[in-house]
C-alpha cells in the first residue's frame, strides 16, 4: 500500500469543524495526517504532531528558497503550500505520497478513490487547496519552480505582501500549471463536494457535482451526499466535504460513529422519525441566505469607507 501524509501547518485557534474532522481522520488510519502547530491538537496513532511556532516553521520555508520570502502571517500560509514537499522533506522523506489540506473538512474513505493504480500511475492528484496530493520524488516538488510563460513566477509569488492564490486554480499558479502543462500527469476528477458559500446559499449546494439542498452523512468511514429528489431520498458517497466561509457551525455530536452535516450545524444521526427529520435538514434556506449576502455586502462597503 502507497504511504500517504498529509500535512497540515496550523497557527491559532482551531477550527469550528475541527472535531469531525478529527474523528473522520482517525477513520483513515492507513493515511497519516501531520500537524505543525502551535494550536492544541492531540496526536494520536495517525495524528502527528509537532509543536513549533509560526516563525519556527516560516524559516523552514525559507531555508529551501534563495529569495526572502514574505510570509508575515499565518493566512497566506496557503500560497506557500506548494513548497512543502521540498521544504519538510527531513520529515516526509519516507512517504510515497504527500499533501495538504483544509481543517474545515469532513472526509469519507479516502483509499477507495485513492487507489493505489491510481496513486502509481500519476504525480499530481485532485489540486485544490482544501486536498492536493503529489508524489513525493524530486522532478514533482520542485515543479513549482518551473519558468513558464503566462503562468506566476514563484519568485514573485512568494515576494510580495499579498495573498497570489500560488497553489489555486484560476489564478494562474501552480495547479493550473500542472493541469495545463502536464496533464498526463494529473489525475483531476472531482469526487468530492466543495459546499456552497453561506451568500450563495446557506442550504448546501455541491458546487463540484450538481446536487442542491443537500445534507451530509457521515457513517464508519464513509460519506455521503444526501438529497431528496421527487420525496426520494438519493444517496451519493464522496471523498471528502468542504464547508467554507461557515465558522458559525456549531458541533453538537456525541456518537461520531454515525453523525450529520447540516447547514448550521454538525449533530448525531437521528434516531426516530428519520425520514422527516431528513427532510427538513435539506429544506432550502432561503431568509438565510439573504441574510448572508446583505451581511457581506454591508463588510465590504464599510471596508472601502475605511480604506478611503
Amino acid at each position: 500500500m502507497k504511504s500517504i501524509v498529509l500535512i497540515f501547518p496550523y497557527f491559532g485557534k482551531l477550527p469550528a469543524q475541527y472535531g469531525m474532522w478529527r474523528a473522520s481522520a482517525l477513520r483513515n488510519p492507513t493515511v497519516d495526517f501531520m500537524f505543525f502547530t502551535d494550536a492544541d491538537v492531540e496526536p494520536a496513532k495517525n495524528i502527528i504532531v509537532h509543536k513549533m511556532h509560526f516563525n519556527d516553521f516560516r524559516e523552514y520555508i525559507q531555508g529551501v528558497l534563495e529569495f526572502p520570502i514574505v510570509l508575515d502571517r499565518p493566512y497566506i500560509l496557503c500560497d506557500f503550500k506548494p513548497v512543502y514537499g521540498e521544504a519538510l522533506q527531513k520529515y516526509i522523506s519516507h512517504y510515497e505520497v504527500w499533501g495538504y489540506g483544509d481543517l474545515d473538512v469532513v472526509y469519507g474513505d479516502i483509499r477507495a478513490f485513492l487507489t493505489d493504480e491510481l496513486l502509481s500511475k500519476y504525480k499530481y492528484f485532485l489540486g485544490y487547496g482544501h486536498l492536493t496530493l503529489y508524489h513525493n520524488d524530486q522532478d514533482t516538488n520542485s515543479y513549482y519552480k518551473e519558468i513558464v510563460p503566462g503562468y506566476q513566477d514563484y519568485r514573485e509569488a512568494l515576494s510580495i505582501h499579498q495573498q497570489t492564490f500560488f497553489d489555486e486554480y484560476d489564478h494562474k499558479g501552480t495547479a493550473d500549471k500542472w493541469r495545463d502543462c502536464r496533464p498526463d500527469d494529473c489525475w483531476l476528477e472531482e469526487p468530492f463536494d466543495n459546499a456552497s458559500k453561506p451568500k450563495q446559499s446557506y442550504h448546501f449546494n455541491s458546487l463540484t457535482r450538481g446536487w442542491q439542498q443537500v445534507i451530509f452523512e457521515h457513517i464508519d468511514n464513509k460519506l455521503y451526499m444526501l438529497r431528496f429528489n421527487n420525496g426520494t431520498l438519493e444517496k451519493r458517497e464522496s471523498l471528502y466535504a468542504h464547508f467554507q466561509h461557515r465558522g458559525f457551525m456549531k458541533d453538537k455530536v456525541t456518537d461520531y460513529s454515525h453523525f450529520l452535516v447540516t447547514p448550521g450545524a454538525i449533530i448525531d444521526y437521528p434516531k426516530h422519525f428519520v425520514n422527516m427529520r431528513l427532510r427538513w435538514y435539506c429544506r432550502k434556506r432561503t431568509l438565510m441566505t439573504k441574510y448572508y449576502q446583505w451581511r457581506d455586502y454591508i463588510i465590504w462597503r464599510l471596508h472601502l469607507s475605511y480604506q478611503r
